[in-house]
């Protein structure tokens, strides 16, 4: 069930995003990246987990977000991606916060990040 909803999420915030014109500049989809990323360390913290580790992985997540938004939205495609197989790795061992969490935000990630690139292959991506 996790899979589903993470996968419907990430192509409605696409779909959305796209429709109401937010795609016409790279800030919304580096936004979308780094408040993803934001999401463990918080986790961390709060499950008394490996806090400088989630911490690290968000700063990367973070100037790829930078760096997608200065050079390309292929850049914050790739960000989201990685995201989603970072969020995969994670769902084999003993994750911080909810069980659900790595499958639904994997399914987000991966599901938003196809959709994006789609939408960049087809020249509607700026």
């Amino acid at each position: 069930m996790a899979l589903a909803l993470g996968s419907i999420c990430g192509l409605a915030i696409v779909i959305v995003m796209n429709r109401a014109g937010m795609l016409a500049e790279r800030s919304g989809l580096a936004v979308l990246l780094a408040a993803i990323a934001a999401f463990w360390p918080v986790f961390a913290i709060a499950d008394g987990h490996d806090e400088i580790l989630h911490l690290a992985v968000f700063a990367g997540f973070l100037a790829l977000a930078l760096a997608g938004f200065v050079r390309g939205a292929l850049w914050l495609v790739a960000g989201l991606a990685l995201h989603g197989l970072w969020d995969a790795g994670l769902a084999l061992g003993r994750p911080p916060g909810p069980a659900f969490w790595p499958a639904f935000c994997a399914a987000l990630d991966l599901a938003a990040a196809a959709a994006l690139a789609l939408l960049w292959r087809r020249g509607r991506l700026a």
